[in-house]
């Protein structure tokens, strides 16, 4: 999965971070599709492993915070 420079201007927008510098733009985009093309491979190597298992439960804190 390619990530363009515009698409994590919106990702980096969304979580509030307005104040990246531009020359880290790309590296910071290379990074990300490197890390989202690994999990690509991951997912599709144990899609079925994944889907048979059990799903982590929810967990609800039991107190007000």
């Amino acid at each position: 999965m390619d990530v363009s420079i515009e698409q994590l201007k919106v990702l980096l927008e969304l979580q509030g971070m307005k104040q990246v510098p531009a020359e880290d733009m790309e590296n910071i985009a290379l990074r990300l599709t490197t890390w989202l093309t690994a999990m690509e491979k991951i997912e599709a190597e144990m899609s079925a492993e994944i889907n048979a298992s059990e799903p982590i439960p929810p967990v609800f804190p039991r107190e007000e915070f």
